[in-house]
């Protein structure tokens, strides 16, 4: 049955969670085969860099094709094509083929998640775009929870090779929840110049509007601490709250509570005005939380600290996107989120990157620590810009005075039905 509206956003937000998940079951899956194979620490580390950096590098690239496209066709053809190149991954045992592989997954991911980002204002209307978001924000913490559960349990049962056929399977049903969904973000028409100058529309966007520059400046600073986390926390509640793995799996899973009880009871309800003091907000939770998880290892506070970083994670993510979609006019909006996914990805994979020699150097309460003060320290940098108080403006004007674009700014087409 075609969905529309409310049914519509679920099937998007479906989709999202099922991508999420399956990006999760193959990590897990991909991490235990390298191990099992004897594999490196570097090795591993690079399979984790394989995801994440097409990202940063192919997503600002690749992104002018996401506003040229339809929305829904555009990722059913990249999910389809991502379904099969998991599907040879489970059957291959070579390692540079499968980080070579698992790059050309990750550049699918940097086309797939902007367009999903697009069909939100054409499902929702203008009026409802943050409950749209939303929406997708709890469900993907939804998917990124129980991804590596069920990874698991798959490969503990069956091993690594159909953990990773289920993933594939996931894309399929992904593209298979867009299919029922009969509404269409159709590319605004406008003045397409050579693809590198669109390209550079993408960032310029972002640069030449201070408060977007401020506030993905600010969030990329405070990832760079506050990304150790997801090493530092392993340490920190095995070694400093002497918890067993159990212990570890309630910390982890208290950030994602949190996330989803954000994305679910909090940011629907936020203005776009109050997007600035929202993030500045969220970054304050976020560093102080960690603070006191730090200073004060008892398991009781650790989940309460926990279940706060979820709520400013959600917080600060969908901050982001808001301000994106209010500031940006919609014919090159599909750039902007992948010029600002690429830089908080950059900096999350740094910020990874750092946390495992901060770990051995200072421990996993001294880390979290240090996360904490800095993520406080660039959210105060960042403040004064955030909170200023700015006149009332069309939400359509992004501060961009750019020749080529010849569309209205501001507003994406009505949504149109086609059955």
């Amino acid at each position: 049955m075609p969905a529309r509206g409310g049914s519509a956003l679920t099937a998007v937000a479906l989709a999202y969670a099922v991508s999420s998940m399956g990006d999760q079951i193959a990590l897990v899956a991909l991490t235990l085969r390298f191990y099992e194979q004897g594999a490196s620490g570097v090795l591993i580390s690079a399979l984790v860099v394989a995801g994440v950096l097409p990202v940063v590098v192919v997503g600002p690239l690749a992104a002018p094709l996401i506003d040229r496209v339809e929305s829904r066709r555009l990722i059913t053809v990249v999910t389809l094509v991502q379904a099969i190149v998991v599907a040879v991954i489970a059957f291959t045992d070579h390692v540079g083929v499968t980080l070579v592989l698992v790059v050309a997954l990750g550049a699918g991911l940097s086309i797939v998640s902007p367009a999903l980002l697009l069909l939100v204002p054409a499902i929702t209307g203008e009026e409802r775009v943050a409950h749209g978001y939303g929406r997708l924000e709890a469900f993907r913490a939804v998917g990124n929870a129980v991804g590596p559960a069920l990874a698991g349990v798959l490969v503990a049962a069956f091993g690594s090779r159909v953990a990773l056929l289920v993933d594939a399977v996931t894309f399929v049903l992904m593209a298979v929840l867009l299919a029922v969904v009969t509404v269409r973000r159709e590319p605004v028409p406008a003045a397409r110049p050579r693809w590198s100058q669109q390209v550079r529309e993408g960032v310029t966007v972002l640069g030449r509007n201070r408060l977007l520059a401020t506030a993905i400046a600010a969030l990329a600073a405070a990832v760079v601490f506050t990304a150790t986390m997801s090493v530092a926390r392993v340490f920190f509640a095995r070694e400093d709250l002497g918890t067993t793995n159990i212990g570890y799996g309630l910390v982890v899973t208290a950030h994602a509570v949190g996330m989803v009880a954000a994305s679910v009871l909090l940011a629907p309800r936020v203005p776009v005005a109050a997007q600035p003091r929202v993030l500045a907000g969220a970054g304050l939770l976020m560093g102080l939380a960690l603070t006191v998880v730090a200073t004060i290892p008892i398991l009781a506070v650790a989940l309460v600290g926990f279940v706060l970083t979820g709520v400013a994670n959600a917080m600060q993510s969908l901050a982001i996107r808001n301000l994106i979609h209010a500031e940006v006019p919609a014919e090159v909006r599909g750039r902007a989120f992948a010029s600002a996914s690429a830089v908080l990805n950059g900096a999350n994979l740094s910020g990874t990157a750092l946390g495992g020699p901060a770990v051995v150097l200072l421990g996993g309460a001294a880390t979290l620590l240090v996360a904490g003060l800095g993520a406080v320290v660039a959210t105060l940098a960042a403040a004064p810009a955030l909170l200023k108080r700015r006149p009332a403006a069309p939400a359509q004007d992004p501060g961009v005075p750019s020749p080529r674009i010849s569309q209205p700014k501001g507003r994406t087409r009505p949504a149109t039905d086609r059955r």
